[in-house]
Formats: C-alpha cells, sequence, structure tokens
C-alpha cells in the first residue's frame, strides 16, 4: 500500500501526539510505529525541478528566437512553426508518459508555453486586434482542458493566475464592465481543484479571483460616485468575518484568506480619510478591536496577529510625528516582540488558528 505523503511539520506534529497518547496509555507503542509508517514526508522531486526548469527556458529560448526574427519569417511559415512546435510538444510528452513520466510533463509544460505565446504571436501576425489582456482569458481557458485530462495542480493553478490578470484589465478596473463570463471559469477552477486534488495554492489563487470578481461589480456600480472606499471596506470586511467564522465547513486557506481580507479591510477603515466623516474611523476601531479580543478569548490565534496588526498601526500613527525615530523603532521592536511572545504562549495552550 503506498504511503500517505504530508508535510514535514505535519509529521512532526503526528508523531507527537502519537507520543502523547501513548504516553497516556491511549495507543500501545507498536501501534504508533504501525501508524507512522503510514506516512511519508513530500519531498521536492530535483529531476522533476530540472526538468520543467529545462522546458521553460527551452520555450523561452525558442520563442525568443521566432520573435527577434519576426519580420524575416514568412506568416505561413510562422503559422506551421507555432502549431507544430505546440502538437509536437504534446506528442514528445505522450509517448514518454510511461516510460518517463516526468520528463513527459516537462514536454506538457513546454506545449502550455508554446500554446500561449502562440496566442500573442498569432494575434500579433494576423492583426486580429481587440484588447492585449483578451489573450490571458483564451490562454486561461485553453489550458483547463490539459490540466482535467493530465490531473496537473500546477497547470490548473497557471491558469488560475492568467485568469485573475485578466481580472486586472482596465475596462474591468474602472468599472467600464462587469466581466461576468469570468463566473464560468470561477466555476471551473473550483470544481477541477476538488476533482484533481484539492490544492490549497489554487484555492487561494481562485479565493482572489472571486474578490476580484465583486469588486468589478463594486466598481461598475461605484463608478462616478466620491468617497467610496469606506463602502469597499466594508463589504470586504463582512466578506472576511464570513469566512473565519465558517470553519470547518470549508477548507482552512479559504479561512485564512477570510482573516487576510478582514484584516486588510479593517486597516483600510482604521483611516479617517477613508470614511465621509473622518472621525467615523475610531468608534470602528474601537468596536473591531473588542471583536479581536473577543475571537482570541475564544482561542483564535490568527485574531493575535490582526489585534498586532491593528495596534501597531496606531502606535506608529500617534508616535512617530512627536518621538525621536530611534526611540519609535526600539519601542516598536519591543512591542513586537511582545505580541510574538504572547502568540507563542497562546500556541502553547493550544490556541486554535482558525476559528
Amino acid at each position: 500500500m503506498s504511503k500517505r505523503k504530508i508535510k514535514a511539520d505535519e509529521l512532526r506534529f503526528l508523531k507527537q501526539e502519537l507520543q502523547y497518547l501513548e504516553k497516556t496509555g491511549v495507543l500501545e507503542a507498536d501501534k504508533t510505529e504501525e501508524i507512522e509508517d503510514h506516512y511519508e514526508v513530500t519531498r521536492i522531486s530535483f529531476t522533476k525541478t530540472l526538468l520543467t526548469v529545462g522546458s521553460i527556458l527551452i520555450g523561452a529560448g525558442i520563442l525568443s528566437f521566432v520573435a527577434s526574427n519576426w519580420g524575416e519569417i514568412s506568416k505561413l511559415t510562422k503559422f506551421l512553426f507555432i502549431l507544430g512546435l505546440y502538437f509536437g510538444s504534446f506528442f514528445t510528452g505522450y509517448f514518454l508518459e510511461n516510460k518517463f513520466p516526468k520528463t513527459a510533463k516537462s514536454f506538457y509544460y513546454l506545449g502550455v508555453i508554446v500554446f500561449g505565446a502562440g496566442i500573442f504571436l498569432i494575434g500579433q501576425m494576423f492583426h486580429f486586434g481587440g484588447d492585449f489582456q483578451d489573450a490571458f482569458l483564451w490562454w486561461s481557458l485553453g489550458i483547463l482542458p490539459i490540466a482535467w485530462v493530465l490531473k496537473d495542480k500546477w497547470i490548473l493553478l497557471f491558469s488560475s493566475l492568467l485568469i485573475l490578470i485578466y481580472m486586472t484589465d482596465q475596462p474591468i478596473l474602472s468599472g467600464q464592465m462587469i466581466p461576468y463570463w469570468v463566473l464560468l471559469w470561477i466555476a471551473i477552477i473550483y470544481y477541477l481543484n476538488s476533482a484533481i486534488g484539492f490544492s490549497s495554492a489554487t484555492g487561494f489563487v481562485n479565493g482572489l479571483l472571486q474578490l476580484t470578481f465583486l469588486a468589478s461589480i463594486l466598481n461598475f456600480f461605484l463608478s462616478g460616485f466620491n468617497d467610496t472606499a469606506y463602502i469597499y471596506g466594508l463589504i470586504y470586511l463582512l466578506i472576511g468575518m464570513v469566512l473565519a467564522y465558517l470553519k470547518p465547513k470549508i477548507e482552512e486557506i479559504y479561512i485564512l484568506l477570510g482573516y487576510l481580507v478582514q484584516g486588510g479591510a479593517a486597516l483600510v477603515l482604521s483611516f479617517g480619510v477613508n470614511w465621509p466623516v473622518d472621525w467615523f474611523h475610531i468608534p470602528f476601531s474601537v468596536v473591531y478591536l473588542l471583536y479581536l479580543l473577543f475571537l482570541i478569548k475564544k482561542g483564535s490565534l490568527l485574531s493575535i496577529i490582526l489585534l498586532c496588526m491593528m495596534i501597531f498601526r496606531y502606535y506608529l500613527d500617534y508616535t512617530f510625528d512627536f518621538l525621536p525615530k530611534s526611540l519609535v523603532f526600539i519601542i516598536g521592536g519591543l512591542l513586537l516582540l511582545g505580541f510574538g511572545f504572547y502568540f507563542e504562549k497562546q500556541r502553547k495552550k493550544g490556541g486554535e488558528t482558525y476559528v
């Protein structure tokens, strides 16, 4: 039976718990060793890393050569070269799949790179026009089926990043349009990530993609209005609080994202300039700090980090102007050391990272 692969810190935690259960008599000594034997530490494959980097460099080199000599090559030659390199990469990967799976995967990655570069080069060659950012949209769409067929988490992650880059398009950021079709990408990426084997990195990027899509809706409806920062802040604060509250109904990476989102939103709302009435940030900060203290009392370690962030933000705000800078840094360092000590103390008590 194949061993379950886990991270080194996870295996270390498992051993500590098994030793504790062994000391308390819950588990017998031989059972502890038997359980540990079912796990092994996930290690980075040096061979796979070399092959992946090699495929990327080869793809970049070939495409750089083509781009530098683009004007001297006929359109038909250019088109056939791109197609040949694309299909050649995947056919080579397919034939090497059984005997050399790691090498085969590097050719698949090369094909993914050629596919994207081909979109840009062919668009330039035939003067298709359109928005430059649209190429990232079609690149993402084109490699989603490849991620599904190969059951490859890295290609799926790359596809998620490409669609996230597309969402930075100027018409979207300026509130001129809402890219409703991105909802289809979000759903597909979420499904594939669950079906292939959940990747926290892809889940995190997909979460950012959902938040960015929400921002495009807000940009569209709030376009033309002034002083809207507090509206964004309050909406994202609420979203972050909901995500942090959903334990254990969702993956931990989304809970972590919830804490990051609400922390960022709270930081924005802690500045008076972002409110229609500048003193509103004071009651908001007091209420939010009380909320964090409530979570900390329940054992939330991440809430300690957010509390430290808020306190440190106000410390810098009120001391930087009238205290010597050296003293500001010294006191700030002491505060951070104190926060770190308290955080470690709470961890030893068994506080939960996510609440």
